[in-house]
């Protein structure tokens, strides 16, 4: 077809073109939905976690982060909230506590990124201690980790959707998330048959005192007085956090 072309069949077989593999290296493909893929074989057989913010507002008592742990076999999700990343030892252990006290089962893996507030001595001596294996992402790769990373931004939209719809100022976005993690542990999902809170709880959720976020209520205004002026009751806006999360196994 032209002349000067040397024949193919001259070339090595295994000729490795280095300017290609260095212009079209790319990721592996990743499963493109990993909050629909279940990786254990039991309630706390793995935990996905991972870090929210710093939020740019800060909610009323200090908090600009969240960090959440998600049980990878019954997707139930509990929240903390936090004024610094230094925290989330603190924060698991709480959790581990009132998970393993509800289900009378172990955590044995965690699962998150290599944030330093992951991978510090105290947290590296404590897991090793209480006999749970750590599995870390590797670095620059969200997508081994997309269960969490997924669960914190559906928690976000759906604050940030309920502080929009009623007008609520951002400073209540901890109360929204919270809110946001109540709703999803009681709903079906596409992984579960049945409700994450009734994987974990062996019993079905109650949603009869559920009410509308920032809907109006009513409650004691605290007067040491009976004689005072000041009215027994008064009207504000009650979250929804406050009026159906006073027990997490109700």
């Amino acid at each position: 077809m032209a002349d000067g072309v040397p024949r193919v069949a001259d070339e090595p077989s295994e000729h490795v073109c280095a300017g290609c593999c260095m212009a079209k290296m790319r990721e592996d493909n990743f499963s493109r939905n990993p909050e629909k893929t279940v990786k254990s074989a039991g309630v706390l057989d793995l935990i996905h976690s991972d870090v929210m913010g710093p939020m740019q507002t800060k909610t009323t008592g200090g908090c600009t982060h969240a960090v959440t742990f998600i049980d990878d076999f019954s997707r139930h999700v509990t929240v903390y909230f936090m004024k610094k990343k230094s925290e989330v030892l603190e924060r698991f252990k709480m959790c581990k506590a009132d998970m393993e006290n509800a289900t009378g089962r172990k955590i044995k893996r965690l699962r998150s990124d290599n944030g330093g507030e992951y991978t510090g001595r105290l947290f590296k001596e404590y897991l090793s201690k209480q006999g749970i294996r750590h599995e870390k992402t590797v670095p620059y790769t969200p997508q081994q980790n997309g269960l969490a990373e997924r669960m914190n931004r559906s928690l976000v939209e759906m604050a940030r959707c309920m502080l929009y719809h009623e007008g609520i100022d951002k400073e209540w976005w901890a109360e929204a998330v919270n809110t946001s993690a109540w709703i999803i542990n009681r709903i079906p999902n596409t992984v579960t048959v049945k409700t994450p809170y009734e994987i974990v709880y062996q019993k079905k959720p109650q949603l009869k005192n559920l009410k509308v976020f920032g809907a109006l209520g009513y409650g004691p205004s605290w007067t040491r007085s009976a004689a005072s002026s000041t009215p027994r009751r008064s009207s504000a806006a009650s979250w929804a956090t406050r009026t159906v999360s006073r027990d997490t196994a109700s």
